[in-house]
């Protein structure tokens, strides 16, 4: 048995959720999927009922999801005088912190008390992941798998990438690792002990930095340093068009990285498995052009 954990927060209807199911249960993946979800919609909830996912509600009390700097900003401020007016003794709950930390609680208390423990347990983001096969069946080894963003880019190329850092880690690590690629925290696997460890060193590094983590999503700050300092071992960091993750933010998909089928592919020609940020490239298939099924909804 293999699990997959997932969240979402208000804000999402069921088409943006479909790519997610449709794709993987017609990758031929029966494992259980765990959606942590506060705030959904009747449609949304519908959708994970008819694929069988486990749905687990929480209360959410972080800060609404702003673009812009301002508005996040100012909205953070006041979440912080909420939070400690509410916590006087500074007791690190949750349920305040920004939707993309506080998720890593609740996995980690589900994974915890699980009464039967999953083989691989998989994070993926729900709302920008297409399986283009079961990713249970890529010959993951033993320890973490993570997935590195576009290679010809660093934290050093990247604001927010920057500013997330050192909120997670400090300026001093930050400037270290400057010339390091991105990790990105959106897909993740593991073994279930490594899963564990993985969590608790999460949830530790979010309570160290619980101030920064009611503001913004500080998970990937977090994540990369983890990933480049080998604070888990073994530790298999995948790149781009070779191996079992797509992260798709600036990436030019060529002729080339498409096979007749119109797959996504590695440099060997084997399928990507599971394919991430997919909704920031625009025209990834023309008129005309071969599309898979699980591509059916993309538009």
């Amino acid at each position: 048995m293999n699990t997959i954990l997932t969240s979402t927060s208000g804000g999402l209807d069921a088409a943006a959720i479909k790519p997610f199911f449709h794709s993987l249960r017609r990758s031929g993946c029966n494992d259980q999927v765990v959606v942590f979800a506060s705030n959904i919609s009747p449609d949304c909830r519908a959708l994970m009922n008819d694929h069988q996912a486990k749905v687990i509600d929480f209360n959410y009390r972080g800060i609404p999801f702003y673009h812009g700097r301002t508005e996040r900003l100012s909205e953070g401020f006041k979440q912080a005088h909420r939070y400690y007016r509410a916590h006087p003794a500074g007791e690190k709950d949750p349920d305040y912190l920004f939707f993309n930390n506080a998720r890593f609680f609740y996995y980690q208390n589900y994974l915890a008390n699980l009464p039967g423990r999953p083989d691989r347990v998989l994070l993926a983001d729900i709302r920008d992941v297409v399986f283009q096969s079961n990713p249970f069946a890529f010959p993951f080894p033993a320890g973490l798998s993570v997935a590195a963003e576009n290679t010809r880019r660093t934290i050093l190329h990247s604001r927010g990438a920057i500013k997330g850092m050192i909120e997670a880690v400090g300026f001093v690590q930050t400037i270290r690792l400057l010339r390091r690629h991105i990790i990105c925290a959106g897909t993740t696997m593991a073994d279930y002990h490594t899963m564990l460890r993985y969590l608790e060193l999460m949830i530790s590094g979010l309570k160290k930095r619980f101030f920064y983590a009611l503001f913004d999503g500080i998970d990937q700050g977090l994540h990369t340093y983890f990933a480049h300092q080998q604070l888990i071992t073994p530790l298999h960091s995948y790149t781009n068009w070779n191996g079992p993750f797509l992260t798709m933010d600036r990436e030019d998909v060529m002729p080339r990285n498409k096979n007749r089928e119109g797959y996504l592919c590695n440099q060997d020609g084997s399928v990507i498995p599971i394919v991430h940020q997919y909704d920031r490239v625009k025209n990834l298939y023309q008129s005309g052009e071969p599309r898979p099924a699980c591509w059916e909804l993309y538009r």
